[in-house]
């Protein structure tokens, strides 16, 4: 996978074909422009839950990847979206009724709308298993 998104991590499970990682959140943090604003915890490690495509077992170290076009347009969907939403709602509450709390509350409402579709969209999803990672690499056992 080329310009993918790696993470570093350690197996802790494996289970039908997936595995879960554990991994330290930040080795792919370092050339993000973002990554001096965001601080999700203090905690900075993070269980992935990926294809196991390699056969890797518990306790080996491993590379997972999510190519950059996956990792794109599932941000794209997570927050671009309802962020637009937000605005053309905006919008249309403003030209409707012409006042901006109308403006906002119609704003809110589309953005509602919108997070309960990108969650509907995500549970589809999560059967499909189309944005997951895949372990790409055993480093080490």
């Amino acid at each position: 996978m080329d310009n993918s998104m790696i993470e570093e991590g350690i197996v802790v499970s494996v289970y039908n074909g997936m595995a879960k990682v554990r991994a330290v959140r930040g080795s792919s943090c370092g050339g993000c422009a973002s990554s001096s604003m965001c601080k999700p915890s203090e905690n900075t490690n993070v269980v992935i839950e990926a294809k196991n495509e390699v056969g890797a077992h518990v306790g080996e170290r491993v590379e997972v990847a999510v190519g950059p076009r996956t990792f794109l347009k599932a941000s794209f969907i997570a927050y671009m979206l309802p962020l637009l939403s937000f605005f053309i709602g905006s919008f249309i509450g403003k030209y409707m009724a012409g006042t901006d709390v109308w403006a906002a509350l119609t704003g809110m409402f589309t953005m509602i709308l919108c997070f309960i579709g990108v969650w509907l969209y995500n549970k589809k999803e999560q059967s499909v298993k189309k944005y997951q990672p895949v372990i790409t690499t055993v480093l080490s056992s």
